[in-house]
């Protein structure tokens, strides 16, 4: 058959739009069952994964025992301790109106050998990196990068650590699309490192970070007392009613979720007229569990990072106390460490009857602080801002009275 010249333009134009066609089959994203790629994106503080994935390093007092020698012009050193991997790794930040920073990646003290990296001022704070605890050649320069931050270059003060890149992708789940991330929160390369507990009070955990989108809404929401999206990297997942084993290729290129069903054990909370609120992080899956006194949990490790308990009196008042990270010093008793055990319950008794004390402590000469602590029956801590029938009590007041039992002072705390 043989094509006349009017259907040439019409040939072209099939070609044209088949071959667009194709591109845009091609360049559409595959989102699969269960599984994805992660794609590394650069991190900054603004990110809603910083806070479980900094760490602030207080300086040395003095000068380590392992330091062999200076880089040239270390004039003024400062020094930090960072431990990550499961090693503890030096670095030092030369005091000056244009600081720099150097890190011992070898581990050998001699840090005149070593890579040096001159502060940028942005966001008026000095920052140094991406800095890579890799040091063998050929290494890739984004494994373990990490960012450092500090406020003023010419004075000893806190370094801010964290991750330089995040990783993150999209994944389906019995029909539904979430988007999905990690963050090297330990800054080793690797995403290996599952929550450990129980959790040190004194320091911020060295962990990796994990966050799904759970409403789908298109960003990573997290709450200090209800509950979030992002959590510590654990072994499990709970999405809607099913829980899913995570497994992360060790460089953060790929994610699986693989469904399961997890061996279980019973949580319960002893007290008369009594509902309790936990936000748990666990080894097993961190999740916050709804108001009540009894819970079936996968077995694991588990500490509450906050509480909240709602208890009725005689004249059927509601009265709520919380307590937790968020509270100083966030000591929650018997919660801060337990073990969910299959086929097997766990009884934790909290709560009533309280115990109001004052702490006590020196500020300065002439100036102490004086903060009211409220103890429940297993030790655990509470907020002052406590709720009565869902209203904040007025002010606690203060007294102080000397041996003879004259008031000396009366006065009111003041919320904040």
């Amino acid at each position: 058959m043989t094509v006349g010249k009017p259907h040439w333009g019409m040939l072209f134009a099939l070609i044209v739009l088949g071959g667009g066609t194709r591109g845009m089959l091609l360049g559409r994203e595959t989102i699969e069952e269960g599984q994805c790629k992660l794609v590394p994106t650069k991190f900054d503080p603004s990110n809603p994964l910083f806070g479980l994935t900094y760490r602030l390093l207080s300086a040395q007092a003095g000068k380590p025992h392992a330091v062999r020698d200076l880089p040239a012009g270390f004039d003024w050193p400062c020094y930090y301790m960072m431990k990550t991997a499961g090693k503890q790794v030096l670095l030092v930040k030369n005091l000056s109106a244009k600081p720099s920073l150097c890190v011992d990646t070898r581990g050998d003290g001699v840090l005149s050998q070593q890579r040096c990296f001159a502060g940028t001022n942005t966001r008026k704070l000095w920052r140094f990196g991406p800095i890579s605890l890799a040091s063998e050649a050929g290494a890739n320069e984004t494994d373990g990068s990490f960012y450092m931050e500090c406020s003023r270059g010419d004075a000893p003060g806190s370094l801010t650590v964290y991750p330089a890149f995040f990783h993150t992708g999209k994944l389906r789940l019995a029909g539904k699309i979430y988007q999905v991330a990690v963050a090297d929160g330990d800054y080793d390369g690797r995403f290996r490192s599952f929550l450990s507990l129980p959790l040190d009070r004194g320091r911020r955990p060295a962990l990796d970070a994990f966050a799904i989108d759970l409403n789908r809404n298109g960003k990573f929401e997290n709450s200090a007392s209800g509950r979030s999206e992002i959590v510590p990297l654990g072994h499990l997942v709970r999405v809607a009613d099913a829980y899913y084993a995570i497994d992360i290729a060790p460089d953060g290129t790929s994610l699986t979720f693989s469904r399961t069903e997890p061996s279980l054990g019973t949580l319960v909370v002893e007290g008369d007229d009594l509902a309790v609120q936990l936000k748990l992080w666990s080894d097993a899956a961190s999740q916050c569990l709804a108001p009540g006194r009894q819970w079936q949990l996968p077995a694991g490790q588990y500490a509450a990072v906050h509480a909240t308990l709602e208890k009725k009196d005689a004249a059927r008042n509601v009265w709520t106390f919380s307590g937790g990270l968020s509270a100083a010093p966030g000591d929650l008793g018997s919660l801060d460490s337990f073990v969910i055990k299959p086929g097997e319950t766990t009884s934790i008794k909290i709560g009533p009857p309280l115990v109001v004390k004052a702490e006590v402590q020196r500020v300065a000469a002439g100036l102490v602080s004086i903060r009211p602590v409220i103890t429940g029956c297993a030790g655990e801590q509470y907020q002052t801002d406590f709720q009565r029938n869902h209203k904040r009590a007025p002010q606690p007041k203060l007294k102080i009275v000397d041996e003879k039992g004259t008031v000396l002072v009366t006065d009111k705390f003041q919320y904040g």
